[in-house]
């Protein structure tokens, strides 16, 4: 089994502790700490910054980066974070998800899709809290209609870094255990 993850920051393990930013090194960060767990590949696809794509362009762009990886893979799809700092709305967020999953689920057809709500950005206030749980059902509804798996992963209280926005190293072991232990559930 191959397993795709698509995200942000979080993803490619942005460092919130670095002074001037940095990256956890390889074997540290969830994406692979989830195949040393599971004993598969997988393929890191974070980028910092990375909102949900939402032009016709950037959804085709990064359906095609995906489908690049094999498709019969399983993608693991977390984005938000960034769309809710941004002030986006939960559910034009969900809605460019949308857009995003029909191009990931035609470029990838023999793939399983995983869409992950994002931990809750919760040191910035209560509209991002707000905006976190919404979007958590938005992606909730939106993978029911889709027939893509789904997790939230909020309940997780995922340990971040000094920076409130990005998981510290305690994070990523945490994250890919709950991950490894909601894909296996998914999967059999």
């Amino acid at each position: 089994m191959k397993i795709v993850c698509y995200g942000d920051s979080n993803t490619y393990g942005y460092d919130g502790d670095e002074m001037f930013g940095g990256r956890f090194p390889e074997g540290r960060r969830w994406p692979d700490l989830l195949g040393q767990m599971l004993g598969c590949e997988t393929v890191n696809c974070g980028l910092n910054g990375r909102r949900v794509p939402r032009f016709r362009r950037s959804i085709e762009a990064d359906a095609a980066l995906l489908q690049r990886c094999g498709d019969g893979a399983v993608v693991i799809v977390m984005l938000g974070t960034n769309d809710i700092l941004a002030e986006a709305e939960a559910e034009d967020t969900a809605e460019h998800m949308r857009r995003f999953l029909e191009a990931l689920r035609k470029a990838m057809p023999q793939s399983s899709v995983l869409l992950a709500a994002p931990p809750s950005v919760t040191d910035f206030g209560e509209d991002c809290i707000l905006c976190s749980e919404a979007l958590a059902a938005a992606y909730e509804r939106l993978a029911e209609e889709s027939g893509v798996f789904f997790v939230d992963t909020a309940p997780w209280q995922i340990p971040m870094g000094g920076d409130g926005v990005h998981f510290s190293e305690q994070g990523h072991r945490l994250f890919a255990l709950k991950m490894g232990q909601t894909l296996r559930a998914l999967l059999r």
